[in-house]
């Protein structure tokens, strides 16, 4: 039992004064924000034949300043399994954040359902998507 104790205490003291003699280092942690919100769309800006553009805004996101917009699609509002996503520049001092995806590829006359997201650079979700849209190309 005294062994234990004579165990216990050397190392309570070299603890001790470890910490006196190396302060203990704060790890930084990313700068918590309010959920993000979509305050803006999203909305098709512009179509033609093959092309299309869909904006939104969304309260800052925080986070990394690389930040993308994604735009999930297809002809078939159950199935968007097509994908477009396109990259944007956080300003830390602006409260919001404007995103634009271009969809390149679509079929003339044709309808076709979206919903958006937005992810920062190192692949975490925003939390935040939008309710199914749609629009047609001309």
């Amino acid at each position: 039992m005294s062994r234990f104790v004579l165990v216990f205490v050397l190392t309570a003291i070299s603890t001790c004064l470890i910490l006196i003699h190396f302060p203990a280092v704060v790890i930084a942690t990313a700068q918590t924000h309010d959920a993000v919100q979509i305050t803006a769309g999203p909305e098709l800006e512009i179509a033609n034949e093959s092309t299309a553009i869909i904006h939104w805004t969304t309260t800052n996101p925080g986070g990394t300043d690389l930040h993308y917009g994604i735009v999930h699609y297809g002809t078939d509002a159950m199935n968007l399994s097509q994908v477009a996503k396109s990259p944007n520049r956080r300003n830390p001092s602006h409260p919001d954040m404007i995103f634009r995806v271009r969809i390149a590829g679509l079929n003339p006359q044709t309808t076709y359902y979206y919903t958006v997201e937005s992810i920062g650079a190192m692949g975490v979700n925003d939390g935040v998507s939008s309710p199914i849209r749609n629009f047609k190309t001309k």
